[in-house]
């Protein structure tokens, strides 16, 4: 009895930790390399737009530099969280000022600019308007994941996470 009682608590402890243990912790997303994130974008306009092979390249070379452009910006943030740990200080999340989040929106729209005259020298005119039509899509999408939830990224569509109680 007594050993059988043991087994039950010891298996109650364990599902506990376990179960504490993940609490908090967003799931890892699968890391692309920036050579995969580019394939993975091309291929979709290449779908989209039936890009042929001289397109096909210049665009996956544009979204190549993109994915670099990208992780080294992701690999620079890591660095300073992986720093401020090994001092054992730990990073603080505070939301961007606003006329940095305006900084950061002007540097986008840009971006943004730059890319639509690159994509409206390799694409022709009917190609470029169903990617503008594709962009103002996305856009829609991204701005009802919002959907008051306070957060980026919304509900993703309904994936991810279910809201904690």
């Amino acid at each position: 009895m007594k050993k059988t009682l043991f087994f039950v608590v010891a298996a109650m402890a364990a599902t506990l930790s376990f179960a504490q243990a993940g609490r908090g912790q967003q799931p890892q997303r699968q890391q692309l390399n920036p050579e995969d994130m580019a394939l993975r974008q091309t291929a979709q306009l290449h779908q989209a737009l039936q890009l042929d092979s001289v397109q096909y390249q210049a665009i996956f070379l544009m979204n190549y530099a993109d994915a670099v452009t990208m992780q080294d910006s992701i690999n620079a943030r890591r660095a300073r969280a992986e720093k401020m740990q090994a001092e054992g200080k730990q990073m603080e999340r505070t939301r961007p000022s606003e006329e940095q989040m305006k900084a950061m929106m002007e540097t986008q729209k840009q971006r943004e600019q730059v890319r639509n005259e690159q994509m409206k020298q390799i694409l022709t005119p009917e190609q470029y308007e169903k990617y503008i039509k594709m962009q103002e899509e996305q856009r829609n999408r991204m701005r009802q994941g919002f959907g008051g939830q306070g957060r980026p990224g919304g509900n993703r569509g309904g994936q991810g996470r279910m809201p904690r109680n």
